[in-house]
């Protein structure tokens, strides 16, 4: 059985299964390794708008790193497989397309890394975010986790390993959209079913305007953003933007 599977459940949405229900879909660094290869065929795969990540069964999203395999590894082995992910983990982030997590049950170190550097997470009632690197003396996220549940949040989850719900992982921002129903595949495609409808050069500019702001000041930011309108972005005539507006009230523009 493969370890990543993919299904288009949607017109220009690809859904990547993590499938290793076993070991709560754990990450070796093989399905991280295809995870990545799929990746940078799909960005050049124009019928693909939207992607979304998700893991087999109802237990678990990813519950991080196959530990099992690590220590498995000699202590150079290790540390070039850290290198190896440190890089696989940026590319993910910065893959040009966005990317939907679908967070049903849990999500524990990795797995949280990989829902946090996708562009929206969905969840529901069984959704627990653990942030567990505290525990053994590790850290990992601080780069990115503040950004999205602000400071005070980002010390709390990361420095008490404490286990969040998908309600509270919703109040606080982690979660971008909460299925009330349980039903996190249907909201995590529906989410993803807008995203393909958008033009997909516009989302692209968006998702690196925002990825490259931090750090920057406002004015910069603005103008940045204006250049790419310009420029990357050159806006076609007002009738083709608008087409449908000018459809429906008959109008014309001169």
């Amino acid at each position: 059985m493969a370890d990543l599977l993919r299904d288009h459940p949607a017109p220009g949405v690809l859904r990547l299964t993590l499938n290793r229900p076993e070991v709560r879909n754990a990450l070796s660094l093989s399905l991280q390794r295809e995870l990545d290869a799929v990746l940078a065929e799909v960005a050049r795969d124009d019928a693909v708008r939207a992607v979304i990540v998700t893991g087999a069964g109802p237990d678990a999203f990813s519950s991080g790193y196959d530990l099992s395999e690590l220590a498995s590894m000699s202590p150079d082995e290790t540390t070039a497989a850290m290198l190896d992910r440190e890089e696989l983990v940026w590319r993910y982030l910065t893959f040009p397309k966005p990317i939907v997590a679908a967070v049903a049950g849990a999500a524990h170190g990795a797995g949280n890394i990989l829902a946090v550097t996708s562009d929206l997470r969905v969840g529901g009632p069984s959704t627990r975010f653990t942030m567990s690197s505290a525990r053994y003396g590790g850290a990992n996220l601080t780069w990115l986790l503040d950004g999205l549940v602000g400071a005070g949040q980002a010390r709390d989850l990361l420095m008490t390993s404490r286990t969040v719900d998908g309600t509270e992982a919703h109040r606080i921002g982690l979660l971008s959209r909460f299925a009330e129903d349980g039903d996190v595949a249907r909201l995590a495609l529906d989410a993803a079913t807008e995203l393909a409808a958008q033009p997909p050069e516009g989302l692209r500019e968006i998702k690196a305007l925002l990825l490259d702001g931090p750090g920057r000041d406002l004015r910069t930011r603005y103008d940045r953003e204006n250049t790419v309108a310009r420029t990357t972005l050159r806006p076609r005539p007002i009738t083709d933007l608008f087409s449908g507006f000018f459809t429906r009230s008959g109008r014309t523009a001169r």
